[in-house]
């Protein structure tokens, strides 16, 4: 990038969208599915689903992806569909389900457009597991970083690494924006990044923490960005 280069970078959930809408959406596709797939498996609740995905979070590790799966065949084995090869199934609807029940923010493609037309490089960086390159929001951004992929969550340093590897920017000019004081602020500013709080619901901010910036939506992030970065990139 000519000039002096400037990076913002996004985390996703409670960031560009709301995650339970998106989520019990994703899940209630999925059930549907099933049903239309296996009649005979009883009636599944999404409230259910929650529950079993917790428990097994609590009794084994793994990606997203994996716990996802294993709930999904105890619910199936439970409700008694023992095929092998359902939860697999259940997890790839869920997945497609996923990105047709998203709804980005309002203020997300405005602000991003903003960005991009000040020439900043725009990115994400996710603790989660949703296939952000299926939407078309992946077009506007140059890297996408899930942590799960490099083996530390945020707000350990390997994301933010793995991003500034990928942008091939310096940390001096870069603005991460995240709903999470600790993964978002707290890591970003760790690792050398100038970190935005985006507080969209009010939230009370703890007395140890101190983001560069807090926002309550992202409709005045592109001057908060140039602020913080001394100007847009010339």
């Amino acid at each position: 990038m000519a000039g002096r280069p400037g990076v913002v970078s996004f985390d996703l959930d409670e960031t560009l969208w709301e995650f339970m809408p998106m989520m019990d959406g994703a899940l209630a596709a999925a059930v549907d599915e099933l049903r239309q797939r296996e009649p005979s498996v009883g009636l599944i609740e999404v409230a259910e689903l929650h529950r079993v995905r917790a428990e097994v979070a609590e009794q084994m590790e793994g990606t997203y992806e994996e716990l996802r799966r294993e709930s999904f065949r105890r619910v199936l084995a439970e409700h008694g569909a023992h095929d092998p090869e359902l939860s697999s199934w259940m997890v790839e609807r869920w997945m497609e389900a996923r990105v047709r029940t998203v709804r980005l923010l309002d203020d997300v493609e405005p602000a991003m457009d903003a960005l991009a037309a000040r020439g900043y490089l725009l990115g994400a960086i996710t603790n989660g597991n949703f296939p952000l390159h299926r939407l078309p929001l992946a077009g506007r951004l140059a890297f996408i970083v899930h942590a799960e992929h490099v083996g530390e969550e945020k707000p350990a340093a390997a994301p933010f690494a793995r991003a500034a590897e990928l942008a091939g920017i310096g940390r001096e000019h870069w603005v991460h924006v995240g709903d999470s004081v600790e993964s978002d602020v707290l890591g970003a500013q760790r690792f050398g990044l100038r970190a935005v709080w985006l507080n969209r619901r009010g939230l009370d901010l703890p007395e140890d923490v101190h983001p560069d910036a807090e926002l309550r939506s992202l409709e005045h992030l592109p001057q908060t960005v140039d602020r913080l970065l001394g100007g847009p990139p010339a």
